[in-house]
């Protein structure tokens, strides 16, 4: 139990806080959302379900962090570390994301339509059944990447790097830029 758990949990036990305003000061599902939160540290906070959109976040560490439904749409997360997170179902819709650390992250049934993932380092991520739809794909490593059931429509994919990436035909004949398309096939395996 976190310091925050427990200050609820003694907050609730000694009936300080009950009902509707324990959910009012303590529960609120959007209270990082339109902040800078840059230099904040993340520790112990749970972000399952948060609201952060459009928040400045850049260069923030969430290493292995799990991001379940969280809502960063609009947000600049650009330099920022994501490494080994989990973002299922996550919405990320028009976020910058600009030279992030996203290897070995579980991305599935995410919403990442319109995300700026130029120069973003994506080896080794799990992308299972994820919108991605009009991304700026640039420039970005997708090495040892896992590539299942994806919508990469309209994304950018200009000098994209898929060495050892794993695809399936679905994600493949989405993409509509032949020369990355030829790339894929070229250094990815199809499976």
């Amino acid at each position: 139990m976190n310091k925050f758990s427990f200050l609820r949990y003694l907050l609730r036990v000694n009936g300080i806080l009950s009902g509707y305003f324990y959910k009012i000061l303590l529960d609120i599902s959007d209270a990082f959302k339109k902040r800078n939160l840059k230099n904040v540290n993340f520790e112990f906070e749970n972000l399952v379900g948060k609201n952060l959109s459009d928040s400045f976040l850049g260069g923030v560490n969430l290493n292995g962090f799990d991001l379940h439904e969280i809502n960063l749409s609009g947000s600049d997360l650009s330099g920022a570390t994501i490494k080994r997170g989990i973002l299922f179902k996550a919405k990320l819709r028009g976020a910058d994301m600009r030279e992030i650390d996203l290897s070995e992250a579980k991305i599935w049934d995410a919403d990442m339509y319109g995300v700026d993932l130029n120069n973003a380092d994506l080896r080794g991520a799990d992308i299972f059944n994820t919108d991605m739809k009009s991304c700026n794909l640039s420039n970005a490593d997708l090495s040892s990447a896992f590539l299942k059931n994806n919508n990469f429509e309209g994304a950018n994919l200009e000098n994209a790097i898929f060495s050892d990436t794993k695809y399936d035909k679905k994600t493949l004949q989405t993409i509509t830029d032949h020369n990355a398309k030829l790339r894929l096939k070229e250094q990815g395996i199809l499976w």
